[in-house]
């Protein structure tokens, strides 16, 4: 083999190389990261026509805890969050929350309401499973914030 052909293919050797650990390092990244998405929901006793209901599996887990007979979805937001990142959103003109995703795979939410912190919670969200953080009530009605995994 020729000297020059030699090189070429060291060059190449290395470029492939280089490619694939620069590819690696990307894909660590994404699996670093988590997309979820965050619901603003009504619950109420009152049907509202023209309202857009929630997916019937957050309906079944809500209606398993309260006492509403109908949810609505008012909002939602798609967060991608980076491990050990946060990131804020603004759900309604009074509800925002602030997600963490924490670095043992879980994410720490904190519910705002009107710039006031209402609550915090940490859990594991896994695909078709849901975090929920119930804000006030007011007799007939209350309104959650429900999260989940997206795939």
């Amino acid at each position: 083999m020729t000297l020059l052909r030699k090189h070429n293919l060291n060059r190449l050797t290395f470029l492939v190389a280089l490619l694939l650990f620069a590819g690696g390092g990307w894909a660590t990244e994404e699996a670093d990261s988590i997309t979820v998405n965050a619901r603003l929901v009504l619950g109420t006793s009152k049907e509202k026509s023209g309202s857009k209901k929630v997916i019937e599996s957050i309906r079944k887990r809500l209606a398993k805890v309260f006492k509403w007979m109908h949810y609505y979805q008012l909002s939602s937001k798609k967060l991608t969050i980076a491990d050990g990142k946060t990131q804020t959103s603004k759900l309604s003109k009074k509800a925002s929350i602030k997600v963490t995703k924490q670095k043992d795979g879980k994410i720490s939410v904190s519910l705002f309401s009107g710039g006031k912190m209402l609550l915090q919670k940490t859990q594991a969200l896994r695909s078709g499973s849901y975090m929920v953080l119930a804000g006030k009530s007011t007799g007939d009605s209350a309104w959650f914030i429900v999260l989940s995994k997206s795939n």
